[in-house]
């Protein structure tokens, strides 16, 4: 038991320091996506100063801005990641490899969200910086909870999406670029989810972002009020999701390892 347990945090730590390090080599990526997402926030904020709406609606959609480079890597860097390990020749080597595949896909994970973060608190930064955007400090530690829970969901679900896209094949690609759109939508990154309406809010509960991010307004946005619950009830209901998506991620990866030792076909290229 304990050396299935040192080999599964060495391939973590592994899978982990090529994502942290390795993207970090192409400065001209990091780069884009602080311009991307401070210009796409940038771009709803003077809508809303436009419209003549409180501050607290610049402060969230700095939020928001905050939280989607998560998601994004939550969709393209670990829920596509099997895929294309796949498509690259990786996958038989990591399957008949004696470190587990939940090893490597934590590691992206971990390896992901360090890595995101630099450019989540640098499209922050810049929020902060140049629309004088203020925050409260005093539930911080709440709000940090919240953060990391949130996050725990969301590559949770990530890990689950990876098994799909893989049994999907060439459809992954179009599967992630249909999802993402309505996925920004739903988990109301931009403005504050309680306007979805009731029917809408029932699927967006299911996306960890949407929660998450309502409840990290209520803890850090002084006078935001449109909450869909207390931050209380949604940081439960953020735990029970991560939770929900673990057992179904730890599933999903023994069947995707169970159909490739029996009939030896996830790790054919084009199929």
């Amino acid at each position: 038991m304990k050396k299935k347990f040192l080999l599964f945090l060495r391939t973590l730590n592994a899978r982990a320091y090529v994502r942290i390090f390795g993207q970090m080599r192409e400065a001209t990526w990091v780069v884009a996506s602080v311009l991307g997402g401070f210009f796409t926030m940038a771009t709803y904020i003077y809508l809303y100063r436009t419209l003549g709406t409180g501050s607290e609606f610049s402060g969230l959609v700095v939020l928001g801005g905050f939280m989607t480079p998560f998601f994004l890597n939550v969709l393209w860097g670990v829920a596509t990641q099997l895929y294309w390990e796949k498509e690259m020749g990786n996958l038989e080597l990591m399957l008949v490899s004696p470190a587990p595949l939940s090893a490597f896909l934590v590691g992206l994970s971990v390896g992901g969200a360090m890595h995101t973060m630099l450019r989540s608190l640098a499209v922050l930064f810049f929020g902060i910086a140049v629309f004088k955007v203020q925050f409260t400090v005093l539930h911080l530690p709440s709000a940090l909870l919240v953060f990391l829970v949130t996050l725990f969901s969301m590559y949770g679900l990530g890990i689950v999406f990876s098994s799909l896209f893989l049994y999907h094949g060439r459809d992954a690609w179009r599967t992630a670029d249909l999802v993402m759109e309505p996925t920004n939508v739903l988990s109301g990154s931009y403005f504050p989810a309680r306007f979805l309406g009731l029917g809408l809010l029932g699927i967006a509960a299911l996306i960890p972002t949407t929660l998450g991010l309502d409840a990290l307004r209520q803890l850090l946005v002084p006078s935001f009020t449109v909450k869909v619950l207390d931050w209380r009830w949604e940081l439960l209901i953020l735990i029970g999701l991560g939770l929900v998506f673990a057992f179904i991620a730890s599933w999903a990866l023994r069947s995707v390892e169970y159909k490739a030792r029996r009939d030896a076909r996830l790790t054919l290229r084009w199929q």
